[in-house]
């Protein structure tokens, strides 16, 4: 007879699977016990919901393990009754449990073992309500666990809902078995101790909660330096089960992370898998969450993946041409309204009409909905403009040149005229202007303009909404452009832009980034790094003394850096709302810990109390001599001192836990003051990401590469998805990148 009193508690499952800690359970137990008298009697899922000891999805996650643990019981007992009388064979059985078991963590499926092995043949449908007639009161005692307090308690919203687990809840599901044994068999083996163990699955714990990367436990141990990389595979090799990229395996380390508004999916790949995850991967991921609108195209998804970042988003619905088209947006940027070609202050850059309050929106589901219009995805203001009073339009703050960047956000660009050098130690220059310098522009504080024009550029640190043009060169310098680039040479430069670059002599100790082509017929590139998207044409790469250089055609790099960038200020922004949110989660755990002392004070106050009252009644049962008389007097008072002390106790804490109580509504003040704020600026980070991503979606991939002159041994081209090395010298020659049936490939053609 199976035996149901196995079958643990929902506080014990907490506690096992590192939802809860040792102190935490503890407590619940202590709570528990404490209600048993009261009416309705105690559940463990509202006082792990109540204590703030787990979420909703964490508790059904803990019940459906539970669910699992009685129906596993009970196809034990089927499949013992099936056995004696000869109907099926130990190794049937034994399968018939491995099939429900992945079957249950797979799909929520809770498939009886009678079920299974009719459908594998092994016995018939006769046999099988034979088999149930003796097991009928087996059946009966599992409804009966089903209902007791504590035990298997109901989930009500998830019942009702229907809604199945997440793909990450039933990742945790399988990594958590898998876990299970591989901590047991570091145990066995002794490469660690039992708090080792416990401290890897409490940072996996956090992980969980936070909703970031599920990683196995062998992983965490070994990142935390608790085992080694051998003993990690060791212990992996024993346990037959090598970490082969299996479907399980791929689907826990590769999440896909789908906004709330279900306008966006981000991908989040381990570490550890990112040398092995392929572009073929990636979709094959994407398919399996059910993406199918707003995918980025393959070279973006690729540049990610080349340059080893770990999230980035991979899919993503945009509204700004729909909102645009529905409130008649129109834009006078034309410079010839007045007499010196400028905007003037005042002037109205931009107007429109109401937008709609509704619009249909299409989701990364491709599900159409109804929504109100809640975020803005066409014009905002830029430097020197602001806001018309009828909240509809931009006007100009300033007189100056009138600029629409990529990322939708209207300028004026007043003119500034430089005649000599433009020193900028002595102090920093108009923002957004538009430069002319007559002399050479100089660094020290990072200049923000228009268009620049100068006869040379050194140690700069440089933005610009349009052109930046040297006539002789540019020097150890970082630019950020939406702009061309014209120079003679760049030298340990820095470069990231929008546009073309033109380059008349040599590039030395660069790295380029462009999301357009570079034109340098007549150019030497040396040591350099060059990222173009829209095509390379250079006079000659490379020389016998300095290093390699790497030529990449038709990649998507610069987007993938600009998008790094953006996700490193919003990273920034978001850490003083994640500091204050720790300060309040201390208080919490103080608080919490308080009260366990104030629960424990109260068990104990009630165990004196009643010691107390049962020697009341049998002092007035009994005739006793004066010596035991005085000894249970004394031993009455004794009692009533320990509770007067323990309610004393109870005050102090009390008091304790009110000014904890205190500090964590101060701290929820300040963070609810500083969420809004912070949230708009991160949307306005978001919403320039976007928009620049929707640039570069729309404009083409040339993976081509035009040698003039003599390219050197070691200089790697590449292409979107494949790349080469030169073996030998070669000269006048075109690098393309091609599709065959294996895959994508450079082809070298001679100039003819």
């Amino acid at each position: 007879m199976t035996d149901f009193n196995t079958i643990p508690s929902l506080a014990r499952l907490a506690l096992e699977y590192g939802t809860i800690q040792q102190d935490q359970y503890r407590q619940i137990t202590a709570l528990y016990t404490l209600r048993q008298k009261q009416d309705p009697l105690p559940d463990y899922a509202d006082l792990l919901l109540g204590q703030g000891f787990a979420t909703r999805y964490q508790v059904g996650l803990l019940q459906l393990i539970q669910e699992y643990h009685v129906i596993k019981h009970l196809g034990e007992q089927f499949g013992k009754i099936a056995i004696e009388k000869g109907l099926a064979s130990e190794e049937d059985v034994r399968k018939a449990l491995e099939h429900q078991k992945k079957e249950f963590r797979r799909a929520r499926i809770k498939k009886l073992i009678g079920d299974i092995l009719v459908e594998s043949q092994i016995i018939t449908l006769k046999q099988k309500q034979e088999i149930l007639k003796e097991q009928a009161f087996l059946e009966h005692l599992g409804r009966q666990i089903y209902s007791l307090p504590g035990q298997v308690s109901s989930a009500p919203d998830q019942k009702k809902s229907g809604v199945p687990l997440s793909e990450y809840e039933r990742q945790f599901l399988q990594i958590k078995a898998l876990d299970k044994e591989f901590a047991a068999a570091v145990l066995e083996k002794k490469l660690a101790s039992q708090r080792d163990v416990a401290i890897a699955q409490k940072v996996q714990e956090d992980a969980f909660e936070a909703s970031q990367p599920l990683k196995a436990l062998e992983d965490i141990m070994v990142d935390m330096g608790m085992l080694t990389r051998r003993e990690k595979q060791l212990i992996l090799a024993d346990l037959n089960r090598a970490r082969q990229k299996n479907q399980a395996i791929v689907s826990a380390r590769i999440q896909v992370h789908i906004s709330p508004d279900k306008t966006e999916a981000r991908l989040i790949i381990a570490k550890e898998d990112l040398a092995v995850t392929s572009l073929e991967t990636l979709k094959q991921v994407l398919a399996s969450a059910g993406i199918t609108h707003g995918m980025y195209p393959d070279a973006i998804l690729q540049a990610h993946l080349e340059t080893g970042d770990l999230e980035f988003t991979a899919a993503k619905t945009d509204f700004s041409t729909h909102l645009i088209r529905h409130t008649r947006a129109t834009c006078f940027l034309d410079t010839d309204e007045t007499d010196t070609g400028q905007k003037r202050k005042g002037e109205i850059l931009m107007n429109r009409t109401a937008g709609p309050d509704t619009y249909i929106k299409t989701d990364v589901f491709g599900k159409k909905s109804q929504k109100r219009q809640g975020t803005d995805f066409t014009f905002q203001c830029g430097g020197n403009t602001r806001p018309a009073q009828n909240g509809l339009g931009v006007v100009a703050a300033k007189t100056g040149v009138p600029g629409l960047s990529l990322d939708r956000k209207l300028f004026i660009h007043p003119k500034i005229h430089v005649l000599e050098d433009a020193d900028l130690r002595y102090g920093p220059l108009e923002a957004y202007a538009d430069l002319s310098i007559s002399g050479i522009l100089f660094g020290a504080y990072p200049v923000t303009a228009g268009k620049i024009t100068a006869t040379e550029i050194r140690d700069a640190t440089i933005e610009a909404m349009g052109d930046i043009t040297s006539s002789i060169g540019i020097t150890d310098t970082v630019i950020r452009s939406q702009g061309d680039i014209h120079a003679r040479y760049l030298h340990n430069c820095r470069i990231e832009t929008f546009g073309n670059i033109y380059v008349k002599n040599e590039i030395i100790d660069s790295v380029i980034s462009c999301s357009g082509k570079i034109d340098a017929g007549q150019c030497r590139v040396i040591s350099s790094t060059i990222h173009a998207k829209k095509g390379i044409f250079l006079g000659g790469i490379g020389s016998q003394k300095s290093r390699s250089c790497i030529i990449a055609a038709g990649s998507e790099h610069h987007i993938t850096a600009l998008g790094r960038s953006i996700q490193q200020k919003i990273h920034r922004i978001k850490e003083k709302l994640t500091v204050l949110e720790s300060k309040k989660k201390e208080q919490e755990q103080l608080e919490k810990k308080i009260f366990q002392k104030m629960v424990e004070l109260k068990l104990f106050h009630d165990r004196a109390k009643y010691k107390k009252n049962i020697l009341e009644k049998e002092w007035k049962k009994i005739n006793t001599k004066a010596a035991n008389e005085k000894n249970i007097s004394k031993l009455i008072k004794n009692f009533e001192h320990r509770m007067k002390k323990s309610i004393g106790s109870l005050k102090e804490l009390n008091a304790e836990k009110k000014q904890y109580q205190r500090k964590i509504h101060a701290l929820e003040n300040e963070i609810n003051a500083l969420g809004p704020q912070t949230e708009k600026h991160i949307l306005s980070l978001q919403q320039t990401q976007f928009s620049f991503y929707e640039w570069a979606r729309a404009e083409k991939n040339i993976p081509k590469i035009s040698i003039s002159g003599k390219a050197f041994q070691g200089t790697q081209l590449k292409g979107i998805f494949s790349g080469l090395t030169l073996s030998t010298d070669m000269e006048n020659f075109f690098a393309v990148e091609i599709e065959e049936k294996k895959g994508h490939t450079i082809t070298l053609t001679p100039f003819h």
